[in-house]
């Protein structure tokens, strides 16, 4: 048996490239780090070479041994999804996931220029636009406000006292009675700099007596 045969360096070459992915994900501390990205990767380029070795008469057919990796990276990447406080969280990573299994299929069927391709255009997707996503953030912001204010004088709270009403957009308004007062609860969407001065003015506000964000 030859040890460093083409099926193994087929492996070897999935493990690297997940590996490259994997680093940044391990550099920007995502559940799917270095390890994970490596095994995804050179685990769909052994099923891959397996299933090419099943395709024959009387055996199960290649293709739906394919198609349950698909399956199974789709079971993998839903467990790297969570919704928080702050809305949906992990579908970049879960995505990565995903890529990296197809990259991985791709170096197991012999397509090393197009796994290649795609490990750099995933690099630069992960790296270089999110750059560009920082950009685009700080243009505009969603964020939830949970404020509890003083209506001992009958006062209540307009959201269009903070945000100019021409630079944002309200998503979601609700008012809740408590024994502290009324709580606000707003989703708002803004500039950046539109939510820091909101901020500034409901954190000076003696009437607040909570503000959550």
């Amino acid at each position: 048996m030859d040890w460093f045969s083409e099926d193994i360096q087929k492996i070897l070459l999935a493990s690297l490239l997940g590996a490259v992915i994997g680093l940044e994900r391990e550099w920007s501390g995502k559940a799917a780090g270095f390890r994970t990205l490596i095994l995804v990767s050179m685990g769909s380029a052994l099923f891959t070479i397996v299933s090419q070795n099943m395709a024959m008469p009387g055996m199960i057919s290649g293709d739906r041994i394919a198609s349950n990796i698909v399956t199974g990276i789709g079971f993998l990447g839903a467990g790297l999804i969570f919704k928080g406080d702050k809305g949906v969280r992990g579908l970049t990573t879960a995505a990565t996931v995903w890529a990296a299994a197809a990259i991985g299929m791709s170096v197991g069927s012999g397509e090393y220029y197009i796994a290649i391709a795609a490990t750099v255009l995933v690099w630069t997707v992960l790296v270089v636009f999110f750059r560009l996503q920082l950009v685009f953030d700080a243009m505009m912001v969603t964020r939830e406000y949970h404020i509890t204010y003083d209506k001992a004088d009958g006062a209540s709270l307009d959201y269009q006292t903070f945000f100019d009403i021409k630079k944002h957009r309200l998503l979601e308004s609700k008012q809740i009675k408590t024994r502290d007062g009324v709580q606000y609860i707003w989703t708002i969407r803004a500039p950046k700099r539109i939510h820091e001065a909101a901020l500034e003015i409901l954190l000076h506000d003696p009437k607040v007596k909570e503000l959550e964000y």
